[in-house]
């Protein structure tokens, strides 16, 4: 008999808006990505009228950059900052008046950078980057040894000028930076010319092209192995044989234990659900796989590989492959399509709108139903696809996702702690196989985190 209850998502709007994500994890480890193309794209002069229209574009592409501005701006640009800060970006010193800085007496020249500072932390209650202020960038280009002595925070010059502010030509812009541009290279564009918003769009659509990742200067240096120290000056971040995958991908596994998921890792550790790689590392911040996910939504199911065993029918699923019985099992009981009629995208990040929509598929053929009204509860609901917006209301619904300061963030990858908890949650409420079934669904207001991380490599992991 199926269970139908009855509930509009109208009433769950205010827990739902409460609803925090989990503290971020740590990161300790390396890990060894020998062909990654990275640079940082650096912007001077800002905060100013074209800000916004840059964190857009660069919002767009997925891409990350570092901004070095004047102390006299920030206030009247605070909106903007917060938004950097928000996205992901770095926020660095470009002292606050822009003067020549050997020409500074000492007191003038510590006055310039901490005011700057200042207005930063009052701002975004930041005090720095990492372990050291924020970084700085001289104005143009004037610096000398008493200089990066006195400044007390790493020093960042450039290895490419793409010369924005001589030409103010977004053509220029495009085809002089997306020709000469290098990995490691550390490119500085200016934040105040409408050009370089004009031409950035096109310059990331070239880059990217080209296979380059734009990173923020604090993760470029630490994927490159590189420790960066007050006084000294920073020109690029070559390979020198140190290639590191996203800082915050890295959780120190010796203290699992402490990760937001812990319980949900273990629960589902124990049962054989979700294990690790080849070395018995979980990586929790890593994202997970639409392979990943069908292979351990089937072994909650109770799912019998024995009983799937022949071909699924996806030319990018070899049959000898872990999640081929899964892969099987879930398009045959229509818990999960392929993203087209030959393939299945096994190796894939998989979404938390598809998580959403693979998660209701799966829970309304165990029998449960609901009739759900009102708008999305999100901020974000107009990005929810119209395929995905059933299955993330249900889910909502159900408890099973929920969103961040009252958004979903569905094009957001899920990573393997967030697989692991929304696993754990199904379990408990008794619809996968060796439960019992509760007489009623009641919310269950957890949490769940995802990251901005890069797809990584499905066949090392079940």
């Amino acid at each position: 008999m199926k269970r139908r209850i009855r509930r509009t998502l109208s009433v769950l709007l205010a827990a739902l808006l409460c609803l925090a994500l989990a503290p971020a994890a740590s990161a300790a480890s390396d890990y060894d990505r020998p062909d990654q193309k990275l640079a940082a794209l650096t912007f001077d002069d800002g905060p100013g009228p074209y800000s916004d229209w840059i964190l857009d574009t660069l919002k767009s592409h997925g891409a990350k950059a570092t901004f070095f501005m004047n102390g006299y701006k920030v206030r009247t640009y605070a909106d903007q900052i917060r938004r950097m800060v928000n996205e992901g970006h770095q926020i660095a010193n470009h002292t606050y008046n822009h003067p020549y800085l050997t020409k500074c007496s000492d007191a003038r020249l510590r006055q310039e950078m901490d005011a700057t500072a200042q207005a930063f932390t009052e701002v975004t209650g930041l005090t720095g980057t990492g372990n050291t202020g924020f970084y700085m960038r001289p104005p143009y280009g004037d610096f000398n040894r008493r200089v990066t002595n006195l400044v007390g925070v790493p020093v960042i010059w450039c290895s490419v000028d793409s010369g924005d502010w001589k030409y103010q030509s977004a053509d220029r812009l495009v085809s002089y930076t997306g020709s000469v541009l290098k990995d490691g290279d550390i490119v500085v564009m200016h934040e105040i010319h409408k050009s370089t918003a004009q031409g950035l769009g096109r310059l990331l659509d070239t880059l990217q092209a080209k296979g380059f990742e734009l990173v923020t200067l604090e993760d470029l240096f630490w994927r490159r192995g590189i420790e960066p120290q007050a006084g000294v000056v920073y020109y690029s971040a070559r390979n020198t044989g140190i290639n590191r995958c996203e800082k915050d991908l890295w959780f120190d596994e010796s203290r699992l234990d402490t990760h937001w998921a812990w319980p949900d890792i273990s629960a589902m550790k124990d049962r054989g659900i979700m294990t690790g790689n080849a070395y018995g590392e979980f990586l929790p911040n890593f994202p997970m796989t639409r392979g990943m996910f069908v292979t351990c939504l089937g072994r909650l199911s109770g799912a019998d590989p024995a009983e799937w065993f022949w071909h699924p029918g996806f030319a990018d699923v070899p049959v000898d492959h872990y999640a081929a019985p899964y892969v099987l099992w879930a398009r045959e009981n229509g818990v999960m399509a392929g993203v087209s009629d030959t393939e299945f995208g096994l190796d894939r990040t998989i979404t938390r709108q598809e998580m959403a929509a693979v998660l209701a598929r799966f829970v309304q053929a165990e029998g449960v139903t609901a009739e759900l009204s009102g708008s999305s509860p999100y901020a974000d609901g107009d990005q929810i696809a119209d395929w995905a917006a059933e299955g993330v209301a249900f889910c909502t619904w159900l408890g099973l996702l929920q969103g961040s300061n009252g958004q979903f963030r569905p094009n957001d990858p899920a990573t393997r702690a967030m697989a692991a908890s929304v696993l754990a949650r199904l379990d408990r409420m008794g619809l996968t196989a060796g439960t019992e079934e509760p007489e009623t669904m009641e919310e269950q207001p957890q949490t769940d985190r995802p990251e901005q991380t890069q797809e990584t490599e499905a066949q090392v992991y079940d």
